[in-house]
């Protein structure tokens, strides 16, 4: 029977999984739905991970997984679940969404990595092992600067610029056709009829940044906003952990956008403050790849060159979204 080693990144809206022979070689990738557990019941989130996981593995007969290193808002009962309806499994770990993220974007787990995706945080540790994290309140306590946040400065801006309280906006335009309104008005009852979900308010986020980049004003506004709540939390955890020449990285969907509004006023803030903060943007390796490597460092499996050199091959030429 062979042995396997699982790499899983789960968060708000997806879960992706990595898989690798012992000598450091990449076995398949796959892609989930959401798997926090405080938005999707444990049914969803245990069938979105098994989802991920089959993808993953083209054949699972005669193989067993040694370790799967996690980094997810997801119960440890909940990700083995998921795993075992698949293959069998020796040991799951899950370590949260910072240390699989700083490994993957910094390849160190000393640094300060800020995440924003469907939700937002920003944590690190320092070169005495103090650690400190801050944010992943999520969405109606916090979550500043994330997809979900801009999703909702977004509609509750169409709302103030159909008032004429605030400048014409395309986004009004954009969100109509998003939910097929027929008319604007109908957003009211959209929203607290049907519900949509945190995924689904997020998604506005891509919609916002092609509007800012098309110059509408209100939306390069919002993700102004956005990078600065990013840099808050950032500029946070370096003066906490007493760190003003960290490396830091930036992860998730809404800097995978690129928006130089986002981008520009995040690290524009963080170096004004602590000008000797290194950035690494794009992140070196995807937070999947992070939980990878710490996988087989948990296991005493020296090949780390090879295994990262692998990784960087096989995310270069794949879509990771």
């Amino acid at each position: 029977m062979s042995d396997i080693i699982l790499g899983i990144d789960g968060g708000g809206s997806k879960v992706r999984c990595i898989s690798a022979d012992l000598e450091g070689n990449i076995l398949g990738f796959g892609i989930g739905g959401p798997v926090n557990c405080l938005f999707v019941d444990i049914k969803t989130a245990v069938s979105n991970i098994t989802d991920a996981v089959r993808k993953a593995l083209e054949s699972p007969e005669n193989s067993k997984v040694l370790l799967a290193y996690c980094g997810a808002p997801t119960p440890l009962e909940v990700i083995e679940e998921g795993i075992r309806r698949i293959i069998p499994v020796e040991r799951v770990i899950n370590s949260g969404e910072m240390n699989i993220s700083m490994m993957g974007a910094l390849l160190s787990e000393v640094g300060i990595i800020v995440i924003a995706g469907t939700g937002s945080m920003a944590g690190g540790k320092n070169p005495d092992g103090v650690i400190f994290s801050c944010g992943g309140w999520g969405p109606f306590i916090g979550d500043e600067g994330s997809g979900y946040w801009i999703g909702i400065k977004a509609i509750n801006a169409v709302s103030k610029s159909v008032d004429k309280r605030l400048p014409e906006t395309i986004l009004i335009e954009k969100i109509s056709s998003y939910f097929n309104l027929k008319d604007v008005y109908d957003l009211v009852p959209y929203i607290y009829r049907k519900k949509p979900s945190r995924y689904e308010i997020a998604q506005i986020s891509p919609l916002v940044t092609k509007s800012a980049e098309e110059g509408d004003r209100i939306s390069q506004d919002i993700l102004k906003e956005a990078g600065e709540e990013l840099a808050t939390m950032a500029v946070t955890t370096i003066r906490e952990l007493n760190y003003p020449d960290a490396r830091l990285s930036m992860v998730g969907g809404v800097f995978a956008s690129n928006s130089r509004f986002i981008i520009e006023t995040f690290e524009e803030r963080v170096l004004n403050m602590y000008p000797h903060v290194a950035i690494t943007f794009p992140p070196q390796l995807p937070p999947v790849a992070g939980a990878l490597i710490l996988a087989f460092k948990t296991l005493n499996i020296m090949c780390k060159d090879r295994l990262i050199n692998n990784l960087k091959n096989f995310f270069g030429r794949i879509n990771y979204a």
